[in-house]
C-alpha cells in the first residue's frame, strides 16, 4: 500500500471529481475513520500520527488536508 497508495489515491480523486462518482468507496474520510490516532481523532499533529508521521519520513508535501478533515468524525454514544 505505501508504494501505491498516491496512485490509489490519484485514481479515486479522478473518478469522484471528473466523473462525479461519489460514495464511501471514495471517500478519504474512510481512511481517516480508519487510521485516525485514538487520543485525539486525527492523522496530524505530530510524526506519531498516520499521515504526518509517513510524509515526514518520505519527505513528501502532505497537502490532502488542506482541504479535507484531518480528523475523525466523532459520534456520541447512545443511553440505553
Amino acid at each position: 500500500m505505501r508504494k501505491v497508495h498516491m496512485n490509489l489515491l490519484k485514481h479515486q480523486r479522478d473518478e469522484t471529481v471528473h466523473e462525479g462518482i461519489r460514495g464511501k468507496k471514495y471517500s478519504l474520510a474512510g481512511c481517516v475513520d480508519c487510521h485516525a490516532s485514538v487520543k485525539d481523532n486525527n492523522v496530524l499533529g505530530s510524526n506519531e500520527h498516520f499521515c504526518q508521521g509517513c510524509h515526514v519520513y518520505a519527505a513528501v508535501k502532505l497537502d490532502c488536508f488542506e482541504c479535507h478533515s484531518s480528523k475523525r468524525k466523532v459520534t456520541a454514544e447512545v443511553s440505553k
